[in-house]
């Protein structure tokens, strides 16, 4: 196992100054927060309040830690503290409850800039933790950043939608795969997968298909396939 660094080894960590590290991460993490909560995110205000104030915790513990046990000589003490380790611990625990964020809806997947920014606030909290205060409040700044001025930017940037769309018709009709695949094609749309259902007690043909809409594309321009398709009972896009 790896010994205590010379820097915690040798930094004695006042009552006041932990308060200090902990209570500018509590700070630093609200400012994050704040902006998810006024979006409307899972993880808002307290969240990511309690998940900076948690590492920055964590970390001044484990310096006091090396501090305590790092003085006393190697052969004289079997334990060996190591600060770094209680960083990983942290952000690996971090990662599982962005993991909670995450949420699948339909094709698409939402929450991952939510899990994304709860792992910058722990990282921001064990530096405010280990006395990095102009490192912490940088990177939070640019995570604050990120969040309010960058999905403007994103906007103008082309990108693919996902969409799920399910036709329903009945039997006979000459539906087909192929048929869907130039009907949506001539609309900039491209299918990805297709799950096919047919039940022949009602003689209704079930066609679930997972389709990209080109940058050019628009979700109005799917539903225009309805015109051109024989029988149809139904036809949902989500």
């Amino acid at each position: 196992m790896l010994a205590v660094t010379d820097i915690a080894a040798t930094t004695d960590i006042s009552i006041t100054t932990a308060i200090i590290r902990v209570g500018l991460a509590a700070l630093l993490g609200s400012l994050i927060g704040a902006e998810r909560q006024h979006h409307g995110r899972s993880a808002g205000f307290r969240t990511q309040l309690l998940v900076a104030l948690g590492s920055a915790v964590a970390m001044v513990v484990s310096l006091q830690f090396g501090q305590h046990y790092g003085q006393a000589p190697a052969e004289l003490s079997s334990i060996r503290v190591d600060p770094a380790r209680v960083a990983y611990g942290v952000m690996t625990g971090v990662g599982f409850l962005g993991a909670g964020a995450v949420i699948r809806y339909g094709v698409n997947v939402r929450g991952l800039t939510t899990a994304a920014s709860l792992w910058c606030t722990a990282a921001v909290g064990l530096a405010a933790g280990f006395g990095m205060y102009e490192v912490a409040t940088a990177t939070t700044l640019l995570v604050v950043f990120t969040l309010l001025v960058l999905p403007k930017l994103d906007k103008l940037i082309p990108s693919r939608q996902y969409k799920s769309l399910v036709i329903e018709a009945r039997s006979g009709q000459g539906i087909t795969i192929d048929s869907l695949t130039d009907l949506l094609c001539s609309r900039n749309v491209k299918i990805v997968d297709v799950d096919y259902r047919h039940d022949f007690q009602l003689a209704r043909e079930t066609f679930t298909l997972h389709v990209a809409l080109l940058p050019r594309a628009k979700a109005d321009d799917v539903l225009t396939i309805a015109a051109d398709l024989p029988e149809l009972i139904s036809l949902t896009i989500h």
